[in-house]
């Protein structure tokens, strides 16, 4: 923390600056006056004979005291002083909310990630301690962003490198030529899950780091896009032609990742897909007839990690970055429980 001392120097240092600017003031002014007024030794009696003749007039005896409290230079040099005592109340308010924002960016530099400060009045200095909040709000939920993925990291990692350990084990042991194809296909599913956590935990981590800036904004034909997709899982795709400005590539995986989530649920029936027009964007929807989804854990299954019981053995990623990139597409994502399956709907371009 600054020293006590520390904390006034800069009111005292623009206080004084006026000050001093205002003496400077006065100094050129009286030289001024006194240049335009009483250079000439002959107009300068003549005007000195009609100031005592006034003061004669008015029954004011002249003095030495009275003639330079009624200089230009003392006038000045008063008026001077007046404006220095009233704008320095106006000069300690401002500074004491620099040196609030001051306390507030060290205590955020020391790791405080709580750390606030009042925002008081609509100048400058409000809109700097504006945006000072909403930049430590932001850093705020970064890091508990990334505390949160990293826990969930390890934890999920454990899974498939234990069983990797395990199939290779296996595999380094003399072991029949059928324990030996189990193993192998065991370590390489095991890599296959591993790889598609990995590449899911640095989507996710991107899209939070870097919200609305990551992406790679083009026309996109969403109907041919979704039918692309689809081909891949023999589905067939209905609904209303759609172009949009968004980022291809994010979009491909938000509405691969609900294909492959209605497959794994519904294995034995093909999912439905279908798209509908809104203004200014356009709904994906996915319909499955799996075990479907308890309306109680509607929202919850868009949260990271978290899997239903008996739905597969996913990333727990699939669904979190589904909604991720709906919202950085100014849209939504939401899950439709009903009988006899599950519906999601991707909103893009609007929030529903």
């Amino acid at each position: 923390m600054a020293a006590p001392g520390a904390k006034s120097s800069l009111w005292r240092r623009l206080w004084l600056a006026l000050i001093l600017a205002l003496l400077a003031q006065a100094v050129v002014s009286a030289l001024l006056f006194h240049w335009l007024f009483f250079s000439d030794p002959q107009q300068a009696e003549i005007r000195h004979a009609m100031f005592r003749a006034l003061m004669a007039a008015q029954g004011i005896q002249p003095s030495p005291w009275r003639h330079l409290l009624l200089s230009p230079f003392t006038g000045t040099v008063l008026t001077a002083l007046v404006v220095s005592a009233v704008t320095l109340p106006l000069m300690r308010r401002l500074t004491r909310r620099l040196e609030n924002l001051q306390q507030g960016v060290q205590a955020l530099g020391e790791g405080d990630l709580g750390a606030r400060v009042a925002v008081q009045g609509h100048d400058e200095v409000a809109q700097l301690a504006q945006s000072f909040n909403t930049a430590a709000a932001r850093i705020e939920s970064l890091m508990q962003s990334h505390k949160s993925l990293l826990a969930y990291t390890s934890h999920e990692l454990r899974t498939p490198l234990t069983r990797l350990r395990l199939s290779l084990e296996t595999l380094a042991a003399p072991v029949p030529a059928a324990a030996r194809d189990i193993a192998v296909r065991a370590a390489k599913h095991d890599l296959t899950e591993l790889d598609a956590l990995i590449d899911d935990i640095l989507l996710a981590s991107r899209l939070d780091a870097a919200p609305g800036q990551s992406l790679q904004r083009e026309e996109v034909d969403l109907l041919a896009l979704v039918a692309e997709e689809a081909a891949r899982f023999d589905v067939d795709v209905h609904g209303d032609w759609i172009t949009l400005q968004g980022d291809e590539r994010l979009l491909r995986r938000a509405v691969r990742n609900l294909l492959d989530n209605a497959r794994r649920h519904a294995p034995g029936a093909a999912p439905q897909v279908s798209l509908t027009a809104i203004e200014g964007g356009g709904i994906v929807r996915v319909c499955d007839q799996g075990p479907g989804v308890p309306a109680a854990d509607a929202q919850r299954i868009f949260e990271p990690f978290v899997r239903l019981p008996g739905r597969g053995d996913g990333t727990g990623l699939g669904l979190p970055l589904v909604r991720r990139i709906a919202r950085q597409h100014g849209g939504e994502a939401r899950c439709l429980p009903q009988s006899g399956g599950t519906c999601f709907e991707i909103w893009l371009g609007r929030m529903p």
